[in-house]
């Protein structure tokens, strides 16, 4: 059993049906809630060597085999990091020209075996000034057969020209009790794990079926939530303290503080739900709520967003860090030195 978002997939199966496929999409919605899925599901639905039912796959043609292996020729999957030629080493998390280029002449030879070249750009709203140009050249006369698939976090990042190109599939996150039945049926966990994962993953599949995979990982959550609990709770003295330790870290491991700031946001949103829906039984045995207001959490995830904004940017990791720390909302008794 597999598990996606309903409304978006039906528009994409229409679109099969009416013999109306775009050759440009934009899959956008919080990252992790399934857009990559759900681009390989489509991918599926486009290239299934069995056409005796065009609005399914068969999952069991060598070309269903190849997309749930990511080896099918005529799927190229590109992000920042795709290793392409005029590009030795991406060390700026931005898609850039040579991708695009790479992208362009892979899509001028055509498909090798089937119908359509499905390109799939993860996070799409990372391309760059001039690789958004270069993208919006090629869309000028698309070569035949192909097809464009971007995943985006955040639709606000991505030219207004481009996102004008395309027809938009809003991935939304999916139900508590969807996502509740999904685990049931494919993950052996008790009632507490299953619990604790569908709070953490917030509706995000890939969030939930990592989790699920793996009920170690819960313990990792758990842990960054008490680092957050302490930085929040902490005086200013003390928040420059760890301050200097998550810089330090920064500069060896971006990715793990990248990680860590977005499960605050995460934390964040869990703790506003937990409050709106008036649920007692808290994940957490410290609870923010006990210190803070909704209002105060509110601003701990825009303060927080900004922050790893500025990382990306290429900002100074010590001056971000000690700007997160001052503007951050004090506890009324750690205002002070």
């Amino acid at each position: 059993m597999t598990i996606i978002n309903e409304k978006a997939y039906k528009i994409l199966e229409n679109s099969i049906v009416k013999n109306a496929v775009s050759h440009f999409y934009i899959f956008h919605g919080p990252k992790n809630v399934g857009k990559k899925k759900l681009a390989y599901i489509f991918s599926k639905l486009l290239l299934c060597d069995d056409e005796s039912n065009p609005n399914t796959s068969c999952d069991s043609c060598p070309s269903c085999k190849k997309i749930d292996e990511q080896k099918h020729f005529d799927i190229l999957h590109v992000d920042s990091k795709l290793v392409v030629e005029g590009l030795d080493e991406n060390k700026s998390d931005q898609i850039r020209l040579p991708h695009v280029e790479e992208i362009s002449r892979q899509a001028n030879l055509g498909p090798f075996m089937s119908k359509y070249k499905i390109f799939i750009v993860d996070e799409a709203e990372k391309l760059n000034n001039e690789a958004s140009n270069a993208f919006l050249k090629l869309l000028e006369e698309p070569p035949t057969s192909t097809i464009f698939l971007f995943l985006v976090n955040d639709l606000t990042s991505v030219y207004p020209t481009i996102i004008s190109r395309a027809q938009k599939i809003n991935v939304l996150e999916i139900g508590k009790e969807d996502m509740k039945n999904y685990i049931l049926e494919n993950y052996d966990l008790d009632d507490l794990k299953i619990d604790q994962i569908i709070n953490f993953s917030l509706g995000k599949i890939e969030v939930a079926e990592t989790l699920s995979s793996d009920p170690s990982l819960l313990d990792n959550y758990f842990e960054s939530y008490e680092r957050f609990f302490e930085f929040c709770k902490s005086n200013i003295s003390t928040r420059m303290e760890l301050s200097q330790k998550f810089s330090t870290r920064f500069r060896t491991d971006r990715n793990a503080i990248y990680q860590e700031l977005n499960l605050w946001i995460d934390f964040c949103n869990i703790l506003i739900n937990n409050s709106y829906q008036n649920d007692q039984n808290s994940l957490f045995s410290n609870n923010l709520l006990d210190l803070f207001e909704v209002k105060q959490i509110n601003l701990f995830i825009l303060e927080i967003i900004k922050s790893i904004s500025n990382l990306r940017s290429n900002a100074n990791s010590r001056l971000v860090f000690d700007v997160l720390s001052l503007n951050l909302p004090f506890t009324k008794e750690e205002s002070t030195i």
